[in-house]
């Protein structure tokens, strides 16, 4: 007999608290405080599995046998990528893993298991980038011009010095048409709004590389996104892909400019807002099991104080006079290169109670520097929740923090993957988070810009790459049901989103045991 009462109260009462040790200590007393090596080994697990996410869980008999199917698509395509890492997705770029991805069945369980809500997507990079092809570009008056960067901007406008561009607009379907052939054409015009490339390795050697292609592409397609007729299209197919990915609601970020028309006219920076609210409103109708879409303002970090107080003053008056479509403040983009949330805490006070702040914050693989720090910020700002937190984990006064005060995490894996923070995303914090139960929820950031549609691609790095092995629906339960509880949602619209989401789980639990699923 080896004592092990000492080592494992010490270990289980540091990670995961009181609770737990006084399981573990019941455990202890039953078997006279000493334990056999094996079930002090198992007590530990039994600890550490009560501690993760979903851990406390309870299945009931209809989803415990659907658990039992989902473990046995995940224990094959895991065992598979054991033996064979050429063909362990889980361990695998995105770009590289994707076609395997689509061809497996936890996917395609993925795929059909409601999500809840997306708490963390950009608005002109969540559309796919072939429908936009295929549809926005084919638009009659489109025309590309290049700047002195090399960058294409593309337009519905006839002014180029707009865009500092150094060539004249060329008409887009002239183009095409000149050109030898059609498809060609637009597969070069998609990899102007797509990341995508067989060699990541290769093409994106640094962070730096591929955030400043990221960004290119935003100068690409946003004044496409102004365009009225493409405004109403576009967003209205942003929601047809949340809804055929099985959401039911999303928590957007973007930012409001002039809108104009093909005369040339332009339209105030509230009419954005009204032309967006009239689009969700119409789709609700059509699809009433839809319960909508609220915004989060979202201007870049590279603003100078005095342009940032001006874009924070719109801000709060739009949001008086739209305060439930209006919810909330961000900051975007590269938080490496940006100014840091710390140089706008003056600029950031006097919040309306009706709002909230949702800061980017950590996305970035420094430890101890302004970018990292400005997790603190973003916490000591009262967050509501944060945007990545990839750096968190290096920081446990901050983590410990966010989870003391149900300060949800958005992680986004392959969006991490994509712009160089991870390779391997069975090394992504979140493992860490999913381990000691910090609040998170599964987001997907700029799908569009990647290829992927809705969240099923990120679930399926969640559960395949982030979680543990053993990790099945308990996990993938919590985390849809996080997306709800931590969602801005009002208690009335909450309630009816946690029925409505509790319908369709059902619905979802009955089908994959008719075998309708997968």
């Amino acid at each position: 007999m080896i004592t092990f009462k000492i080592l494992l109260l010490t270990s289980i009462t540091l990670c995961t608290g009181a609770k737990a040790a006084v399981t573990a200590a019941s455990v202890l007393k039953q078997k006279q405080y000493y334990l056999p090596y094996q079930d002090a080994r198992e007590a530990v697990i039994q600890a550490e599995d009560l501690l993760s996410t979903g851990g406390r869980l309870h299945l009931n008999g209809r989803e415990s046998k659907v658990d039992e199917i989902f473990l046995k698509y995940k224990y094959d395509e895991l065992a598979k990528g054991f033996r064979d890492t050429d063909h362990n997705p889980a361990g695998m770029h995105f770009f590289k893993a994707k076609p395997m991805i689509e061809r497996s069945k936890v996917f395609h369980f993925l795929q059909q298991m409601p999500k809840g809500a997306v708490l963390h997507t950009h608005t002109s990079a969540t559309v796919s980038s072939k429908w936009v092809v295929q549809n926005l570009f084919r638009m009659p008056g489109l025309l590309r011009c290049v700047t002195k960067d090399g960058v294409s901007v593309l337009s519905f406008r006839r002014m180029p010095e707009k865009h500092k561009c150094v060539t004249q607009y060329v008409s887009v379907n002239e183009e095409r048409s000149r050109s030898a052939s059609a498809a060609e054409y637009d597969r070069a015009l998609e990899k102007l709004i797509n990341l995508y490339t067989p060699t990541p390795e290769l093409e994106y050697t640094s962070i730096n590389r591929v955030w400043k292609k990221f960004q290119n592409m935003f100068s690409t397609i946003s004044d496409v996104l102004l365009y009225i007729p493409a405004f109403r299209t576009y967003h209205w197919q942003m929601m047809e892909e949340m809804y055929n990915d099985n959401i039911m609601y999303a928590e957007v970020r973007m930012n409001f400019y002039e809108l104009y028309d093909i005369s040339g006219r332009t339209f105030p920076a509230e009419r954005c807002i009204t032309e967006l609210i009239a689009t969700i409103r119409q789709f609700k109708q059509q699809h009433p099991d839809f319960l909508g879409i609220k915004i989060i303002v979202s201007p870049h970090r590279n603003a100078e104080p005095d342009e940032m107080r001006k874009r924070y003053d719109t801000f709060k008056k739009y949001h008086s006079m739209y305060p439930k479509e209006l919810i909330g403040f961000d900051l975007v983009g590269q938080e490496d290169t940006g100014k840091p949330l710390h140089n706008f805490v003056s600029v950031l006070h006097d919040l309306p109670k009706t709002a909230k702040f949702f800061f980017h914050a950590g996305e970035t693989n420094w430890f101890g520097a302004s970018t990292d720090y400005n997790l603190l910020d973003a916490i000591l700002l009262n967050t509501t929740r944060i945007g990545h937190g990839y750096a968190l984990m290096k920081h446990p006064v901050l983590w410990n923090a966010a989870k003391a005060r149900d300060i949800a995490v958005e992680v986004s894996p392959i969006s991490n993957q994509v712009l160089n923070l991870v390779w391997d995303l069975r090394n992504h914090p979140g493992a860490l988070f999913l381990a000691q139960n910090v609040p998170m929820v599964i987001c997907n950031d700029d799908p569009g810009f990647w290829g992927a549609k809705g969240l099923s691609y990120d679930f399926y790095y969640a559960i395949m790459s982030l979680a543990p092995n053993n990790a099945g629906l308990k996990t993938l339960k919590q985390l849809v049901w996080n997306s709800v509880k931590y969602s801005t949602f009002e208690p009335g619209e909450r309630q009816r989103a946690y029925a409505l989401l509790q319908k369709k789980w059902d619905h979802f639990i009955d089908d994959v045991l008719k075998g309708v699923v997968v």
